[in-house]
């Protein structure tokens, strides 16, 4: 019998480590672009809804998306909906690279998404989605939230502005903003410019945002504020702190009241120079018992001293601009003259109601190049002037007020008048028996779909420039 022979254990040691270097190089050859993500649905955060599970695996793609069903048949249809939307997106952007590059990949594109749901009202639920894309002719991974809201019992789609109440939505964007700027991970790279332009930009697009038990979360893009900083901002705001601004009850229901249909006629009605404590609380008794809203351009050295009247405004629904702080003809003022007097009026206002001004009406409706570059608004005209301020006569306001009145139609009046405020009263009594929805500049232009930017002029839903 051949003994073998004692083979030093060195050799042992050097094939054992060329075994492991071979494993580590392979291994690391591998996973330089997995994008794969070991998601189980346990381990999905959810209050309300079981778990759905499609999965699929291809030479054009490997696809696993975890998502909720409610158990609502309307809510269940849109959200099956949205995530084949996004994985048929996905897969087309797949199939247009083929067909455009011929060339084979280095590895299969990858879509992940995982969920979590929050029951933050009886009847609110909120889902978010974690979306990964793996794309073999990208360097980076997409990495994104999106976010869908529902009113259950109606089976309703919810956006911000449904749930925040319009008077309040600048200064709950403002809250974030400043919330932002406190946290060192972002403040510490990005200034107060960049903060507030992430969040209007994400305002603009369709923010994102989930209502929790105790607060309200809002996811911003994974944006590249810096050379080689990547950011994915998340903030919180408490629902306590909320609660007067929010257009929800208690149970989760949107307060009810006056539904505008954008099918229907609608006027706006616009008052100047006031408020006056007197004859504009007669005009807004009038809009309330007609279910209709106005816009009221203020005076800023009015503001301070009739406060009250200003935040009746707000909370009945109707809408405050900005008409100057002591009307001075702005086309013969300079520039450092016009930004002052329409700043000092937006922060008149903020202190008094907490609200900022999103439109400005230049004083006489003037305008040059000089108050266009410098009102950083949209700036509100008018179609109809019913000449109140220098007939003072009832019957002629009203008429000239209907003689005017048409579908987008923007009414200017003074709200410093008593024949104002009478003839006021009779034309809001008779645009509603005519079947005119009143409404605020903001409202005529958003179910005009129509966007308001600065630095134009608006006289009608159907005329600016």
């Amino acid at each position: 019998m051949i003994k073998p022979k004692n083979i030093p254990m060195k050799y042992y040691l050097v094939l054992l480590l060329f075994i492991l270097t071979i494993i580590m190089i392979s291994c690391s050859g591998r996973n330089v672009k997995n994008y794969d993500e070991a998601i189980s649905p346990d381990s999905i955060y959810q209050e309300i809804g079981n778990t759905q599970i499609i999965k699929e695996v291809n030479e054009l793609a490997k696809i696993s998306i975890y998502y909720p069903k409610i158990g609502q048949e309307v809510i269940d249809q849109n959200i099956l909906e949205y995530v084949n939307s996004i994985m048929t997106d996905f897969e087309n952007e797949i199939k247009l690279k083929q067909e455009q590059s011929n060339v084979s990949f280095d590895y299969t594109p990858r879509l992940t998404i995982q969920y979590e749901t929050y029951a933050s009202y009886p009847n609110i639920c909120s889902i978010k989605f974690h979306i990964l894309e793996g794309m073999p002719w990208e360097e980076k991974k997409r990495d994104y939230i999106q976010t869908l809201c529902f009113q259950v019992d109606e089976g309703k789609s919810l956006k911000i502005d449904d749930i925040l109440s319009v008077a309040h939505q600048q200064e709950f964007y403002d809250q974030v903003i400043k919330q932002l700027e406190t946290q060192e991970v972002y403040g510490k790279y990005l200034d107060e410019d960049m903060i507030e332009s992430m969040v209007m930009d994400a305002v603009q697009n369709g923010l994102q945002f989930a209502l929790t038990k105790d607060n309200m979360i809002l996811y911003f893009p994974r944006y590249d504020l810096l050379s080689g900083l990547s950011l994915s901002p998340t903030t919180s705001i408490a629902i306590a702190s909320l609660s007067d601004k929010l257009g929800l009850d208690e149970r989760g229901k949107l307060y009810s009241g006056r539904k505008i249909d954008s099918n229907r006629p609608m006027i706006a009605l616009t008052f100047d120079d006031g408020p006056h404590d007197i004859y504009t609380a007669r005009i807004l008794d009038t809009l309330k018992e007609c279910g209709g809203k106005a816009t009221f351009f203020v005076l800023g050295k009015r503001v301070e001293s009739h406060s009250k009247i200003l935040k009746r405004m707000l909370k009945e629904g109707s809408e405050i601009g900005n008409h100057s702080y002591s009307h001075p003809l702005l086309t013969t003022s300079t520039t450092d003259k016009i930004k002052k007097e329409i700043s000092r009026t937006q922060d008149a206002i903020y202190q008094c109601t907490g609200f900022t001004p999103k439109l400005v009406r230049p004083t006489y409706g003037a305008v040059n190049q000089t108050v266009r570059a410098a009102i950083r608004y949209p700036m509100i005209e008018w179609s109809v002037d019913t000449e109140d301020w220098k007939s003072r006569n009832i019957d002629m306001i009203v008429k000239e007020a209907m003689k005017g009145a048409k579908d987008g139609a923007i009414i200017l009046m003074h709200d410093i008048y008593p024949t104002t405020a009478t003839a006021a009263e009779k034309v809001i009594q008779k645009l509603t028996k005519e079947g005119y929805q009143l409404v605020t500049i903001s409202e005529l232009f958003e179910y005009r779909g129509i966007g308001l930017s600065a630095g134009r002029e608006y006289f009608s839903s159907k005329y600016n420039r």
